[in-house]
């Protein structure tokens, strides 16, 4: 009887294990799925956050160069497309392309070095934003000549840019 009793509880003890083991995988595949679920969410919210930063006119809309009529020069990107460059330093330059993305050639004075930025840009009355792929956004102010002077200029600081001829 005793051995019977000894047996039954053996098993019992044996049966509450097992349970509280498969609980516990329960759980963890449950937390595992959570965080998997979390990590494709952020990335959707990344993918979405990219899309809506770059403001671009739909290339079929773009069908001259100029600015259309009722358009304010300082956001038409037509105004921007193309390459610019710092006069007496032409290594640095900044390419704009009509798919919302740049190329920045610059020195970097802390590596003694050049390289090559990249990311995308958004362009809201003279406001020029360069939304970088590696490092936080930058501001630059994009504006137009005055006194005859038709040409537009980029200026931040010490960077000044002007547009190459065949730049479009």
């Amino acid at each position: 009887m005793i051995f019977q009793l000894r047996s039954l509880l053996c098993i019992l003890l044996l049966a509450l294990l097992c349970n509280c083991n498969n609980a516990d995988d329960t759980k963890q595949k449950e937390l595992e799925l959570k965080e998997k679920e979390l990590a494709l969410k952020e990335k959707e919210l990344e993918q979405k956050e990219q899309t809506s930063a770059v403001v671009l006119t739909p290339p079929e809309a773009s069908v001259s160069k100029t600015a259309t009529k009722g358009t304010n020069p300082l956001s038409d990107i037509e105004n921007l497309i193309g390459n610019w460059f710092v006069p007496h330093a032409a290594t640095t330059n900044i390419k704009f392309m009509r798919d919302g993305r740049f190329e920045f050639n610059d020195y970097n004075e802390n590596l003694a070095k050049d390289e090559l930025l990249t990311g995308t840009f958004k362009l809201e009355n003279g406001n020029l934003s360069l939304l970088y792929d590696d490092r936080p956004k930058q501001n630059f102010k994009f504006y137009q000549g005055d006194k005859g002077d038709d040409n537009f200029y980029i200026r931040k600081g010490s960077y000044y840019f002007v547009k190459g001829e065949n730049g479009g």
